[in-house]
């Protein structure tokens, strides 16, 4: 088997290997980034950066930040409702959360500002410059919840001079989903200039509830965003840049497919779940054990053979679903003095995460959730970055900044009898207070030797206030008025590096890093103050080594880094027997520490052989292992077993992607552009990472490959294009997750069967 998983990582080097041939006079295209708060070349920052421009996600038909994730090696997205928590997990770095109160590892900054929730990735991506994906932990610039790298989200800015510009797009596919995009900006005099620009998506319903008698066609999408910004610079010197934006979600989101792991007879797991397997054929769920005991003895109700394997037909409720909206400001105000540029950043964000969702899976209403969480953000940063292009380089820089949330949870339990039947009510108020001190230097040792360093100070205060879980039905309080206090004690940050040019072309780097996250409180359910208590930070140190390179006449770009991680205090969920339902629940903790091994190659070629031919190649491969630890995990029934020497869920041993591109001509005038997109990812929840065959039964699932294809025409000028897009060609029915609700319920969350749309845009300028 491991064979054959190394012949599916390895296929795109064997397409690449038979088209290649020598070089050609077309360059590949320099990228620039602002990953150490400077532009730069992405080939000259000794960072492993997966950058894409606008064009670029444009031709991946990505509508939202973490649709990106396919298209990078080593990077992974946990989403445990499959919509609305988006977290990015970077070389196996990352806290599987889905509560709104923590952050992910992956810090994501949207236009300089940092998002402190995960579900504020849940923003759209539209008219944007860049994203650039930092891997390894970032703590020296970017400091708290880096620990796995930084996401940065960059807007396509307003343009001084010139004409009019801008563009619509517009699609139409599979299921009636349907999206139409804009832009629109000018200059307002010589210091001024204006862009305005909007998105709305709807549409796309391909699930059908059998809870229900009609085709629920369930799955729309409801998405709008609109974002409006000025630039003034009154002299070359000084430049302000303001934006205001809002938006709002209210899509249904994907319902799961529900697993069977008891014996209909005795109410018991089956065998089959014993040996390893869910098997909707030969068991049960809860809601068969609960109408056939409970509520209609002798009537197991709908079967969980019912369901279709790809998730178009499940037994969930149709009620998952959004109901978010967001407001911003950013103010960004850049001054040239000469030796140096002054910069401030203020920012605000208030973001209403409204979700409705069926955690059991199942048609009775065994756990029902609607959560409702109101999230502010505010942060002001300024930095002082050294001008000029001596043998030093240097930043000094100093951020502040306050969070806020406040948090409620209806839970319906109605029908839950082999549990507790009920209604539930929780809810708490979270104040994270920060600041921080940082710099940078960079120092030329000789014409081609280079030594880099960062330093940051962090400290930050989390307070949870007033913490309660409430029996509605029962009148009584399993807790009421908890507070808890965590202060950060992983204060430093930073990383050296030596960095080698023994060409124009040619990087070589090595450095030691340490970032971290913060620590914080278990959002989810809890039946006593002690499960509220704080857990702390997690820290990495990272040693990588890399290359970075262009041959051929700039034809062939080839990058790749090696690192090992001493990844210390790791947060994750432990599990413990609740005294109050006698099932395992799962509270927030540090489990222990990880050593994390992995390496990394990142090509993309324009051969000469095949004139209008280029291919990318992203390859990862990744050992991860719990190395240290006294966590003890329960499986579903209970056991218990050591997680010491056990790999980590979403750190899957190899993962690939790959484009490969060809534009030809069809006319004088006239071009068109076959794309191909290839993803595979090993099994992101293998067996030996869990505790028990029954704990495998519950939660694994194999890793998946996707195929996604383009074809557009366009002219000569490309000021227009047209294109058929396919995803998910070969139908493969995969799982973006699987989890359980603590009360006996499993269910899995499909991805999407194969869909086709139409898409139109016009650009002028």
């Amino acid at each position: 088997m491991r064979a054959i998983e190394f012949s599916r990582a390895v296929l795109s080097v064997a397409v690449a290997t038979a088209l290649v041939g020598g070089a050609r006079a077309n360059e590949i295209e320099e990228v620039t980034v602002t990953a150490q708060k400077r532009a730069e070349s992405v080939q000259d920052v000794p960072i492993a950066i997966s950058a894409f421009s606008g064009d670029a996600l444009d031709s991946l038909g990505t509508s939202n930040l973490q649709e990106l994730t396919e298209h990078i090696a080593g990077a992974e997205l946990f989403d445990d409702r499959g919509a609305g928590q988006p977290t990015w997990v970077i070389r196996g770095v990352g806290l599987a959360d889905f509560n709104s109160n923590n952050t992910p590892t992956a810090a994501i900054y949207y236009d300089e500002q940092y998002l402190p929730s995960n579900v504020m990735g849940g923003i759209g991506m539209f008219d944007i410059d860049r994203v650039e994906v930092l891997k390894g932990p970032q703590g020296g610039l970017y400091g708290r919840n880096t620990s796995g790298g930084a996401v940065r989200v960059v807007s396509a800015r307003p343009e001084l001079g010139g004409d009019a510009n801008g563009y619509v797009s517009t699609s139409y596919g599979s299921w009636g989903r349907a999206t139409l995009e804009a832009a629109a900006g000018a200059s307002l005099g010589e210091s001024s200039a204006f862009r305005i620009s909007a998105m709305t998506e709807q549409g796309g319903g391909w699930q059908d509830s059998l809870a229900t008698e009609k085709d629920d066609e369930y799955g729309d999408r409801d998405f709008s965003a609109l974002r409006a910004q000025w630039l003034f610079a009154p002299s070359d010197g000084v430049e302000l840049l303001l934006k205001l934006e809002t938006g709002r979600d209210q899509s249904e989101t994907t319902l799961g497919l529900t697993r069977a792991l008891y014996d209909p007879n005795t109410g018991d797991f089956c065998a089959s779940a014993w040996a390893g397997r869910a098997d909707s054929s030969q068991c049960a769920t809860l809601a068969n054990l609960t109408n056939a005991w409970v509520l209609t003895p002798g009537d197991p109700g709908l079967l969980p053979s019912q369901q279709k394997a790809d998730g178009s037909v499940v037994l969930s409720n149709p009620i998952n679903a959004l109901d978010n909206d967001w407001r911003g400001f950013n103010g960004q105000l850049n001054w040239d003095l000469g030796f140096a540029t002054f910069t401030s950043i203020s920012a605000y964000l208030a973001y209403q995460n409204n979700q409705v969702f069926d955690y059991d899976g199942q048609s009775l209403h065994l756990f029902h959730e609607d959560g409702r969480a109101d999230l502010k953000s505010w942060s002001q940063e300024f930095r002082l970055v050294s001008n000029g292009d001596g043998d030093s380089n240097w930043l000094l820089g100093a951020t502040v900044a306050r969070d806020t949330i406040d948090e409620l949870r209806l839970a319906d339990l109605s029908d839950n009898w082999l549990v507790f039947p009920g209604m539930t009510k929780r809810g708490f108020n979270q104040d994270s207070k920060s600041w921080a001190v940082y710099g940078q230097w960079e120092q030329y040792l000789a014409e081609d030797w280079r030594l880099s360093s960062s330093l940051r100070y962090t400290s930050e205060d989390r307070a949870l206030r007033n913490d309660y879980h409430y029996d509605t039905i029962g009148d009584f309080y399993y807790i009421q008025g908890v507070d808890k206090d965590y202060s950060l004690g992983a204060n430093w940050s930073g990383h050296i590096g030596l960095d080698w040019k023994p060409s124009e072309n040619a990087l070589i780097y090595a450095k030691a890093t340490k970032g971290f996250k913060s620590g914080g409180f278990f959002g989810g359910f809890a039946f006593s103050a002690d499960e509220l208590q704080a857990y702390g930070e997690e820290t990495v140190w990272s040693y990588e080594t890399g290359f970075k390179s262009d041959w051929l006449g700039r034809s062939l770009q080839l990058n790749g880094a090696l690192y090992y991680y001493d990844y210390r205090d790791v947060q994750g969920f432990t599990q413990a027997l609740s005294d109050t339902t006698g099932l395992p629940i799962t509270r927030l903790g540090n489990l222990g520490d990880a050593e994390h091994k992995g390496a990394e190659l990142e090509m993309v070629w324009l051969p000469q052989a095949v004139e209008g031919l280029s291919l990318q190649l992203g390859l990862a491969w990744l050992d991860v292992k719990i190395s240290d630890s006294d966590t003890i995990a329960l499986d579903p029934a209970g056991q218990a077993a050591p997680i010491e020497g056990r790999p980590r869920a979403f750190a899957p041993q190899w993962s690939t992607s790959a484009q490969l591109r060809y534009e030809f001509a069809v006319g004088a005038d006239l071009n068109s552009a076959l794309q191909l997109d290839y993803s595979w990812r090993d099994d992101l929840a293998p067996r030996d990472a869990f505790t028990s065959p029954l704990d495998y039964a519950a939660y694994g699932y194999d890793g998946y490959q996707v195929v996604n294809a383009r074809l557009s025409l366009l002219p000569a000028g490309e000021r227009w294009e047209l294109a058929l897009v396919g995803k998910n060609l070969t139908n493969e029915a995969y799982l973006a997750t699987a989890t359980g609700d603590d009360l006996g319920s499993f269910m899995q969350i499909p991805g999407r069967p194969r869909s086709w749309a139409l898409e139109a845009s016009y650009r002028w300028e």
